[in-house]
Parts: C-alpha cells; structure tokens; sequence
C-alpha cells in the first residue's frame, strides 16, 4: 500500500463511545497519533442523538456503557450506517461478544487494559478497510472532495476529474500539511528528492492542480511558501 496507514486516518474524524473513567491516558494518546478530530462520548444514547451531525468517519466504543451496552448501540448504528468501521473496547473476553462482532461486521475487538501493538493494528485495520472500500475522500473548503483510492476530485457538480501522479501526491501532501506553509523547498524535495526542476515547470504543476480543485483552494503566501485553503 503506497500511502502511509497513518497519514490515511489523519484526515478523519474519530467518535469514541466510553465511560470518562474507563478512558485511559495511553488510549488517548494512541489516538491523537492517528486523528486530529477526536470527539469523546460518555453515552450512547448521547452519541446516537448526534450520530448524524457529528458525521463520524470511525467508531470506537466500549461494550461497558450505562443504560445501553455498546453492541446494541452498534446494533442501532448499523441499520442506520452499515459501512462504517467500528471498534469495540471491553474489559472481558467473552465468545458471545466475539460472534456478535462478525455478525455486526465490526473491524476488531480490543481487550483493556490496552496493548499498544493491539491498538494499533485494530486502527491500522481501520485504514485498510476505508482504503479497500473506496469509502477514503477527504472535504476541500470549497464544496470539492478528494478519493485517496481513486486519486480523483469530485467538483461541486460531483463530475469525476482523474489528477495526474504528480498533481495528487502535491495535494496529497497539502493536505497532510493542512495547518503549515510549505516552502518550494519543501515541496520540490518531496515530489523530487535530488531532481532538478525548473521554476517553470513547478509553477506548472500548480496551475494545473488550481484547474482541478479550484482555483482559490491554494494559498500562494509571498516568499514563503504554499498552503491548502
């Protein structure tokens, strides 16, 4: 898989459904090398009255919750969303949670008090199961979005544009730069380690990415660099 797991799942926003005491610090930070939207939710009857505006990209939840168990919330979550992954968190190991987690198609079940490595491969698992299932598109400001899978843009007519290799590795990276300024630099590095290119044909590619994304979506900040709007 050419694009980096982690870089996947960074673009996304994370919902996770636990108890504020069963949350353990390790778990946070675990997810905050993942996500930079991460929104916790001490109830599943809370998280169901916002599942809709939240517009969670991944679930975690914990089966221990009060008055509604996890798997009944994912129950409910699954006839409203059938492809979105899920996690389930719990302190017991127990087979009849196992089977109620393949009927509910969840991506893994993760014993507490965490393991590290466990953690990681349910939300490596995560990445893969977004990527494989062409579900992976990432929001630009201006009503466009971006598929990592199909390397395209859908415009604000939803018409389909392909982008070159050179056009979606520049927005690619742009996108996982989102909050910095790049420099030329910078970018000519990454997109061409020790080639040489020419002012001309930097300037280009550019151009032509503006075409396909829009035309203010970059920001061009006067002798520093460039930045995803």
């Amino acid at each position: 898989m050419n694009y980096n797991l982690k870089n996947i799942l960074k673009n996304l926003k994370v919902v996770m459904i636990s108890k504020e005491n069963n949350i353990s610090k390790k778990e946070l930070d675990i997810l905050e090398l993942f996500f930079k939207d991460i929104t916790i939710i001490n109830s599943a009857e809370r998280a169901l009255k916002r599942f809709v505006s939240l517009r969670a990209d991944v679930i975690i939840c914990d089966i221990d919750l009060p008055q509604m168990s996890g798997i009944e919330f994912c129950k409910i979550i699954r006839k409203i969303n059938s492809q979105i992954p899920i996690i389930i968190l719990s302190k017991k190991t127990n087979k009849k949670y196992l089977y109620e987690m393949i009927r509910l198609q969840l991506i893994d079940f993760v014993i507490r008090p965490i393991k590290t490595e466990e953690f990681i491969f349910a939300l490596n698992q995560t990445a893969k199961y977004i990527l494989n299932n062409g579900e992976l598109s990432v929001q630009l400001n201006n009503g466009y979005s971006y598929n990592y899978k199909n390397k395209t843009i859908n415009n604000e007519n939803n018409e389909e544009i392909k982008l070159t290799k050179n056009e979606y590795r520049l927005l690619e990276f742009l996108i996982l730069n989102k909050e910095k300024t790049l420099t030329q630099e910078e970018i000519e590095k990454y997109l061409w380690a020790e080639e040489i290119i020419t002012k001309s044909a930097f300037k280009s590619l550019f151009s032509r990415l503006r075409t396909k994304i829009g035309k203010d979506s970059i920001k061009n900040i006067f002798g520093i660099g460039y930045q995803l709007n």
